[in-house]
């Protein structure tokens, strides 16, 4: 793997052509300028990496000086920062409290509890793979579309260095995570959806914790070498494959890996 896989491209010469969304303040607060670009050139803009590095982006004064300023009201501009041990304050109790609700409050065995928690982590490697690519990288036909998904995904494909705009924001999964617990009860009952649901936020918790470790991290073994050139290939070089952050293999059974070219 070239150093380059693993930092952001350098920056375009002064003779290249113009950057896509070159009309984008990054100085200013985006969320209200990314509804004045088409369809095609948010797409291409939001794909595009910067790098403060690079000089691409203004500091933003305050505690967060340096990451691009989404809200022009510092109020919502505050609780779009998040940090990535914040995920596991919020989460941990979280799984502990569903496997302890299986075991004291319906009794059920340590192999039953086992066994509903690895279908539930199973069932998280799918629902990773269909919120990337369906979800988060869904191209939205609107202005408000295009709000939304910088908001959702955009901001961190923009500027994939900052380590406050990465993990999932605890508020949102809380929501996400109610539904799908509410989709497991209506499926196999309240007593087998708390460690169903345990084994799911495990795996979702290995999924955002290797998210933030494939860009902030410096992986020694291979398979963290592997995950880290994996993604960050993702967003380099091919945004629309390598849909998979904790694993590949909704990739290979999808056939989203990376081309024949790449390999």
């Amino acid at each position: 793997m070239s150093a380059s896989a693993e930092s952001p491209p350098a920056p375009a010469s002064k003779a290249s052509s113009p950057r896509p969304g070159a009309q984008v303040d990054l100085s200013q607060p985006i969320l209200r300028q990314v509804g004045a670009l088409d369809a095609a050139e948010y797409d291409a803009w939001v794909h595009a990496p910067i790098s403060a590095r690079h000089g691409e982006k203004n500091p933003v004064p305050g505690k967060h000086s340096g990451s691009l300023r989404i809200f022009v009201h510092d109020f919502w501009e505050r609780h779009s920062h998040i940090s990535w041990w914040l995920v596991l304050l919020v989460w941990v109790p979280i799984v502990a409290g569903l496997f302890l609700w299986g075991a004291l409050g319906w009794s059920l065995s340590l192999g039953t509890q086992l066994m509903w928690g690895a279908i539930g982590f199973v069932a998280w490697t799918f629902t990773e793979y269909v919120l990337h690519r369906f979800v988060f990288h869904y191209k939205p036909r609107s202005a408000f579309g295009r709000k939304l998904h910088f908001l959702a995904h955009g901001v961190h494909h923009l500027d994939p260095w900052d380590p406050t705009r990465l993990v999932f924001p605890p508020v949102a999964g809380l929501i996400i995570a109610s539904g799908l617990f509410g989709l497991w009860v209506l499926a196999i009952g309240l007593p087998l959806a708390t460690p169903a649901m345990g084994g799911l936020l495990i795996g979702y918790l290995l999924y955002d914790m290797t998210h933030y470790y494939t860009h902030h991290g410096k992986p020694k073994g291979r398979w963290g070498k592997f995950l880290k050139r994996y993604h960050l290939e993702h967003h380099h070089r091919h945004w629309e494959l390598l849909f998979g952050v904790s694993q590949p293999f909704w990739d290979i059974v999808f056939r989203t890996g990376r081309p024949k070219s790449s390999a």
